[in-house]
């Protein structure tokens, strides 16, 4: 009997310890997990982090395609800037030459035609409408060697004060003067003095000298 409660003892004792090491097993395996969870959490983020990272990587180089695709109209744009201003620096003197090599077109200048009236008209300017003389004097021109050959007679009057020159005959004059075409213009444009006039080859006169020298106080 004592042999038999002795096994039966064991037998307890074995039962006993059984559930001890059950409990270990129980303990051990949640460990064992939960250390299999916390090495794979950061197997997992780096999992994460890797397929993070090509992410990233599509979005630098997208960046860099969009900033290389927006650079290149920018940089055409730039180029194409600076051919045209240097084909406009090349053009300028390019067009300075052309201007300078096109051969100067002359304007023909107009020949005024010299006639009596010209004269008269000039004359008259020169002398003015007045002057202190009031003696009666008229001088008969002729102006000789026109342009076409031609002769034609003038005359100054003075009288009351009032000088008259018109491009007609005098009749009743006190001497009469012949000279140039050439001369005359001269003399109404101011180019020859009346003393120049006068001594000249192409000038000749005859008549009342003393009414002479009072018309010529005129000029």
């Amino acid at each position: 009997m004592k042999n038999q409660k002795k096994t039966e003892d064991k037998k307890s004792v074995a039962a006993a310890s059984s559930p001890a090491e059950n409990k270990s097993a129980v303990k051990d395996t949640p460990a064992a997990e939960v250390k299999a969870e916390t090495k794979a959490t950061p197997a997992s983020k780096k999992a994460v982090a890797a397929k993070a990272k090509p992410a990233a990587k599509e979005k630098t180089t997208a960046n860099k395609s969009v900033a290389k695709t927006a650079a290149k109209p920018t940089a055409k744009r730039v180029a194409a800037a600076k051919k045209t201003v240097a084909k406009t620096v090349a053009d300028k003197p390019a067009k300075s030459a052309a201007k300078k090599a096109a051969p100067t077109k002359r304007t023909a200048k107009k020949v005024d035609v010299i006639t009596i009236d010209t004269i008269c008209a000039k004359l008259e300017k020169k002398l003015g409408k007045k002057t202190a003389v009031k003696e009666k004097i008229a001088v008969d021109i002729e102006v000789w060697g026109f342009g076409d050959g031609s002769n034609s007679k003038m005359y100054i009057e003075i009288n009351g004060g009032k000088i008259t020159v018109s491009p007609h005959t005098y009749d009743e004059k006190d001497f009469r003067v012949s000279l140039s075409c050439a001369n005359a213009v001269a003399f109404v444009d101011g180019k020859l003095t009346l003393r120049a006039l006068i001594e000249s080859k192409d000038f000749y006169a005859e008549g009342n000298i003393a009414a002479a020298v009072k018309l010529a106080a005129i000029f």
